[in-house]
């Protein structure tokens, strides 16, 4: 079991999450309330089961496990950023496409509020 969830990790952290809360109680017995792995559903999923992991194997995060949870979340951090950079980079290339495309300049302007006296 544990052999073939790992696998599936590699492929999609958050399909492992939802198919272990399914159908097991790995996450149950990790963490105290189910708001804890919806969170780090949404946000940490490698964390999250890293987390799960060490409490089922160990009982805590100690030696190998406190690595491999702090190897998570700079997994967790390094996909997020990436991935927020790829589509800021694909945004910048777009707009540098359409200022081409209509020979439209961008402009300085400053903000004036008018209903503020003076």
């Amino acid at each position: 079991m544990n052999c073939c969830l790992g696998c599936l990790t590699l492929m999609g952290p958050r399909v492992v999450l939802f198919l272990m809360f399914l159908m097991s109680d790995y996450l149950g017995r990790a963490y105290e309330m189910n708001l804890w792995p919806f969170l780090g559903f949404l946000f940490l999923p490698y964390t999250t089961l890293a987390y799960a992991f060490a409490m089922n194997e160990s009982g805590g995060l100690e030696g190998p496990y406190l690595l491999m949870w702090l190897g998570a979340i700079i997994l967790d951090v390094y996909i997020t950023r990436n991935n927020g950079s790829k589509s800021s980079g694909v945004r910048v290339r777009v707009n540098e496409m359409a200022k081409r495309k209509s020979g439209a300049r961008a402009v300085d302007a400053r903000v004036i509020d008018i209903d503020k006296k003076d």
